[in-house]
């Protein structure tokens, strides 16, 4: 066979999917931890005192708001307290939208807070008292777990000023993320079509939106919310059900760019309905963020499936193609040539998409590229292209291929095709296309069946034009006839292969430390020597069959010893001036600046190639400067929770992601391809917004 060597090679890619999930730092525990926690020591007789239901739950899982959606349980606090005592409503912060499938609903992940203000008598003595709380919730993730919790928390009352307990800046933080109430509301519906229409007044700027109603089955979850402004008036349009009438009271929360965890705001309403005139809402671009549906993302996908052959980390592969368009246009086997590099495309998208939800339903972060964090894969990866590359150059050849004197070969097998469709998606995974984001990240929050479709849709994109060329040869016409110049050709290709190894070492020495590197370096120095013996026993000439089972035996060991926990590796290194976390996101905001955040990766090529062209260049730079702009790397070459749940947050699974925050905390997305007249043109349009 052609390939098979290299189809084998490939194989071992995906083989390590699963293992690399062993490697992700996830435990399995408890998915939500509660506490009780106060926000001052002690209370004053006849005033209130906050006390808070703190909920830290594990990566992957979340539990639900007031009202949960379509499925779910909101979480419920009963309370045990001395006679004369009383308890308010919970106060909810802003939630989180939460898609899968045909499924919508509405909660909090990582840390939540939902404090609740106790009312002190004033006839209450000095002393100690106990405030008892049963708690109730339920977890939910790929499965659902209800889980339960009782605390006794000792409350002290005194006439002495009440002090700042430990937790109090978690109540203050709290604060900031709890809907503020609208301004000058009124509400109305529409009986002959259940329209319902939300009118306020705001100056708060928006890119997207989302009202989460309260009351079960108050409207149609699955309906589009469409937004219309005028001036200062923002009116929202839902879509009712028909236990929904004028005179009831609609509340819930508006909730712009993700609300204040994301850099946004929320504000709450509440209005009894009167009767009116109300279009039924439509899907509108100011929220093309939380009605994109599984077919759209497919499309998307698709889309960048397509244009991913026009990134630099497919160039190249597109040596191995168009050899293959000329050598089989006249043998009438192009067909079956590009329908199996077309299968090899799927199935390796397919075996990827498993490993991604697979890995995520283990409780980790992951996104596109997630493999590449791994510094024994880059390794691998590296290997397989020196191989490639002493190929091209002629050093050796794969069994059974053979380069006549025309430059023709022999030999090809349609196992050849299919190997470098999966070799295809291997070499894929650096880059990411436009479109490719938000469609992955769609993928990969939504149910298994959906993801696979939306990662077949990508592969199709991406094998498209290759079967179009191999169905209708009429379409090759353009390429010359098989000749001498094919094995010059193959010649010239080995350069970007030998570049793209170049660049993966470079990705290593971000990610391991010197000496591990070195012992890298000595696996593929002694790879390539067993090649190049193993060619010239190919080509009649005297070797050492004994050397080169030596070199690649000894190659084999120096990889293994730098993979393993023997050579300490080195997280890559950025500037703590640089370095973004929410901390220093957050401090910069503070003084009033505005920011832009490079969520970016060593083995991004995309990010890379912004960097180059774009973010480096002398006049965006300048743009900078001139509008003070911190700027701020948020490095995910080595693996990151922090910034993995970031990505998450902003619907991406993978980088590059580039965001602009304005000085009052909004932010924009800018595209994954960037140009220099993106980026000036967003800091001009920059908003003037006081500091936090």
């Amino acid at each position: 066979m052609r390939f098979a060597w290299l189809l084998r090679f490939l194989l071992l890619f995906f083989a390590v999917f699963a293992l690399n999930a062993q490697a992700l730092p996830w435990k399995k525990t408890e998915a939500v931890k509660a506490e009780l926690i106060s926000q001052t020591t002690s209370v004053q007789p006849g005033s209130s005192i906050r006390l808070g239901v703190l909920l830290t739950q594990e990566p992957g899982w979340h539990t639900y708001w007031k009202t949960p959606g379509d499925t779910g349980l909101p979480t419920t606090i009963d309370w045990s307290l001395p006679e004369g005592w009383k308890a308010g409503s919970i106060q909810w912060p802003t939630p989180k939208l939460y898609v899968v499938g045909d499924l919508t609903n509405f909660g909090y992940e990582d840390s939540i807070l939902l404090p609740v203000s106790i009312s002190v008598p004033a006839s209450a003595k000095e002393g100690g008292y106990v405030a008892k709380a049963n708690i109730s919730w339920l977890m939910c993730a790929e499965q659902c777990i209800p889980g339960s919790a009782s605390f006794d928390v000792p409350v002290k009352v005194s006439n002495a000023e009440p002090a700042a307990s430990p937790n109090a800046g978690l109540f203050q933080t709290n604060d900031g993320l709890t809907p503020t109430p609208l301004k000058t509301v009124s509400a109305q519906i529409d009986p002959s079509n259940r329209a319902l229409s939300v009118t306020f007044k705001t100056s708060e700027p928006f890119n997207h939106f989302y009202v989460f109603t309260e009351g079960e089955g108050a409207v149609d979850y699955k309906a589009p919310q469409s937004v219309s402004k005028n001036g200062d008036e923002v009116t929202v349009r839902l879509q009712g059900t028909e236990e929904l009438k004028a005179g009831d009271t609609l509340s819930g929360v508006f909730s712009a760019d993700g609300g204040p965890a994301q850099g946004g705001w929320s504000g709450s309403f509440s209005h009894v309905l009167v009767n009116g005139t109300v279009t039924p809402p439509s899907a509108s671009s100011d929220n093309t963020d939380v009605n994109l549906t599984v077919w759209l993302a497919a499309g998307m996908s698709f889309l960048g499936g397509l244009i991913l052959n026009l990134m630099p980390c497919v160039f190249p592969v597109l040596s191995l193609k168009m050899l293959s368009l000329v050598e089989h246009r006249g043998d009438g086997k192009l067909a079956l040539h590009g329908l199996s590099f077309t299968v090899g495309v799927l199935i390796s998208m397919t075996l990827l998409a498993g490993a991604l939800i697979a890995v995520k339903a283990a409780g980790a972060s992951v996104g596109w590229g997630f493999q590449l964090q791994s510094p024994w894969f880059v390794a691998l990866l590296a290997l397989l292209f020196v191989t490639i590359t002493l190929n091209l150059a002629g050093a050796f050849e794969f069994s059974g291929v053979r380069i006549s004197s025309t430059g023709q070969t022999s030999g090809a097998s349609l196992g050849g095709s299919f190997a470098t469709g999966i070799l295809a998606v291997v070499v894929a995974s650096p880059c990411t296309a436009p479109f490719m984001g938000a469609a992955l990240g769609y993928a990969l929050s939504s149910s298994a069946l959906e993801s696979f479709v939306v990662f077949l849709c990508l592969g199709l994109g991406m094998s498209l034009p290759w079967l179009l060329l191999a169905l209708f040869p009429c379409l090759t016409a353009w390429l010359p006839r098989p000749g001498r110049w094919m094995s010059i050709f193959r010649t010239v290709m080995a350069v970007p292969m030998a570049l793209t190894v170049l660049w993966l070492f470079w990705v290593l020495w971000q990610q391991v430390s010197i000496s591990a590197l070195g012992v890298y370096l000595l696996a593929a120095a002694l790879l390539a020597i067993a090649l190049v013996l193993y060619g010239r026993l190919q080509f009649g000439k005297a070797t050492s069959k004994g050397l080169m089972a030596f070199a690649f035996i000894l190659g084999a060991g120096a990889y293994a010893v730098a993979a393993s926990p023997l050579l300490e590796r080195a997280p890559a290194e950025v500037s703590a001036a640089d370095a973004w976390s929410p901390a220093a996101l957050q401090a910069a905001l503070d003084e009033g600046r505005p920011v832009f955040v490079d969520f970016t990766a060593s083995w991004c090529v995309t990010c890379q190639a912004n960097k180059l062209a774009v973010l480096d260049r002398e006049n965006v730079q300048r743009a900078f400067k001139e509008h003070n702009v911190k700027f701020l790397i948020a490095d995910w070459t080595n693996r990151n929770a922090e910034i993995s749940k970031t990505l998450e947050s902003f619907g991406r699974t993978g980088v590059p992601l580039y965001l602009l925050y304005a000085p009052d905390g909004t932010a924009k997305i800018l595209p994954e391809l960037l140009t220099q007249d993106i980026v000036v043109d967003a800091l001009k349009a920059l908003p003037k917004g006081a500091p936090k």
